[in-house]
């Protein structure tokens, strides 16, 4: 999760935001597209369910407190991967990969 959420950082360092917020959005961000993830593919259970739904709460209002408003419907905001990659799926699954 912590290689997850360092690739999400870059992409916000160019913006005036105090650093813990940066770190925080990071980690949650890369937190909530993991479960997206997992429940995308089938992969989820219940408690799965729950935890998103708790995820998202936080993820928007942090997202909110960034300045990008509600939670993304596709990519990441800023996410690089979107001139790579087809989908946020792909992304994702990208950014999931264990060390090679």
């Amino acid at each position: 999760m912590s290689r997850t959420s360092a690739k999400v950082r870059p992409p916000l360092g160019e913006r005036p935001l105090d650093p813990t917020l940066v770190y925080t959005y990071s980690i949650v961000a890369a937190q909530w597209e993991a479960v997206r993830l997992l429940i995308d593919k089938g992969k989820g259970s219940p408690a799965d369910d729950k935890r998103f739904a708790e995820l998202s709460d936080v993820f928007r209002a942090i997202s909110v407190q960034i300045g990008f408003g509600e939670l993304p419907t596709g990519f990441l905001p800023n996410d690089p991967s979107r001139i790579l990659c087809k989908s946020w799926q792909e992304a994702a699954e990208g950014w999931q990969m264990p060390p090679g």
